[in-house]
């Protein structure tokens, strides 16, 4: 029996490398991965799309081959976002509590009052998750609706994009023949598939190695403490290789992946690679050692940066669970212990979990996303719908659609 459009919900991750559509079907016991689409990006630069054109043709693409295997078609899509713009920060906000009891009122009163701040120019909001609410001297309430208080206070993580980033995105969605149901920051969708429910509660540090940007997301106590860009990834890696080797670029991208390593001392000094350039008559061999010192350089300066980052942050003694490590380049062999060492904190490779259905093709770190923006689509469905022309969007439409939003997953 094939599902009809309310059944089921797409995940759209347009990436700087490639462009991925997940379908998945809601089903007694979870969620069923019913179609997986893949196309070559060429129209996104560090996240961010630079041609519409060819982004809207890469999505096509993308969505006919899983609509193709999903026996279903796609209308409405749940897209994640990360560019270097994203930007993440705490606000406080705090209410009287008329009754003594904490009422539904009471919760979106103080959730309001916390994200009345300035928001950088020419950006508009994403998120607004609730980090903890505090009752008298009591922290971490998670849920104060009916607890005896006068006043009630809240800490919540804003989370903005500059809209123009936004504009495209639902631009080329549209020309692609699709509407947008949300936008979704990628590392918390890459965070709702590959994290346990245990390291989201002792603390966590989500890392998603895009082509274009790295994106971390810390988690704890089951809420976002904070969300940042690092203009770092894969594409800095496949670069490396093509200058320091004399490479074409897709030469070195299939180089990366065929004989990748971001640890020097696990490769023997013996091995040898074949490296073959579009001139088929001129072949070359180089030590895999070589290519390994290569990449591990640029690892090391990312794992640097995202160090840096959460020593700012003052977060780093809060992640007992360590780091989870997701996206295309987690693949690199290597990968988990460097980063074990630079960060001094127990690191593993993140796969999309508690899914059914195509688990041998999306069982990768290349999917987390897109299976996280499926299971964050089914968590918050019924909530409201993100515009998708000019139409309705005035500042107070969008405030008021994100509160309630807010409330619909919340409260």
């Amino acid at each position: 029996m094939k599902a009809t459009p309310l059944e089921i919900i797409a995940g759209l991750d347009i990436g700087t490398t490639k462009v991925c559509v997940v379908i998945g079907k809601r089903c007694k016991d979870g969620i069923e991965i019913i179609g997986v689409g893949q196309s070559p990006s060429l129209g996104v630069k560090q996240g961010m799309v630079v041609n519409m054109e060819s982004t809207a043709a890469a999505i096509r693409r993308a969505v006919i081959e899983a609509e193709l295997m999903a026996g279903c078609e796609v209308h409405n899509v749940v897209v994640g976002i990360a560019d270097r713009f994203i930007h993440g920060q705490n606000s406080p906000g705090v209410v009287r509590v008329k009754s003594g009891e904490v009422c539904e009122q009471d919760v979106r009163q103080v959730i309001e009052s916390a994200w009345t701040i300035p928001i950088p120019p020419n950006h508009e909001i994403l998120h607004i998750i609730p980090r903890e609410f505090i009752i008298g001297n009591q922290h971490e309430v998670s849920q104060p609706l009916g607890m005896a208080c006068s006043r009630l206070e809240v800490k919540v993580h804003i989370v903005t994009a500059a809209s123009t980033s936004i504009r495209n995105i639902v631009k080329s969605c549209n020309m692609a023949g699709l509407q947008i149901s949300t936008i979704v920051l990628k590392s918390l969708a890459a965070a709702e598939s590959a994290l346990l429910k245990e390291e989201r509660e002792l603390g966590v540090a989500l890392i998603d190695i895009g082509g274009g940007t790295t994106d971390i997301a810390v988690i704890r106590n089951g809420a976002v403490w904070l969300t940042v860009e690092i203009p770092v990834a894969g594409n800095h890696l496949t670069n490396d290789l093509a200058i320091c080797l004399q490479l074409l670029r897709n030469e070195a991208e299939l180089l990366k992946r065929t004989h990748g390593c971001c640890l020097n001392n696990m490769v023997d000094k013996a091995e040898l690679v074949e490296i073959t350039s579009s001139d088929v008559s001129r072949k070359r061999i180089l030590p895999r050692k070589e290519i390994a010192v290569i990449l591990e350089a640029r690892v090391e300066e990312l794992f640097m940066l995202i160090a840096r980052q959460l020593r700012r942050s003052d977060y780093e003694g809060e992640l007992v669970a360590g780091a989870v490590i997701t996206g295309g380049s987690s693949f690199l062999p290597g990968m988990a212990e460097l980063g074990e060492q630079m960060l001094n904190m127990p690191v593993r490779i993140g796969y999309p979990i508690n899914i059914r259905g195509l688990v041998d093709v999306v069982s990768q770190p290349i999917y987390s996303t897109g299976v996280g923006l499926v299971l964050y689509g089914f968590r918050t469905e019924g909530a409201p719908k993100r515009v998708n022309s000019d139409e309705n969007n005035t500042i107070v439409h969008r405030a008021t659609q994100m509160l309630r939003r807010v409330w619909k997953e919340f409260i």
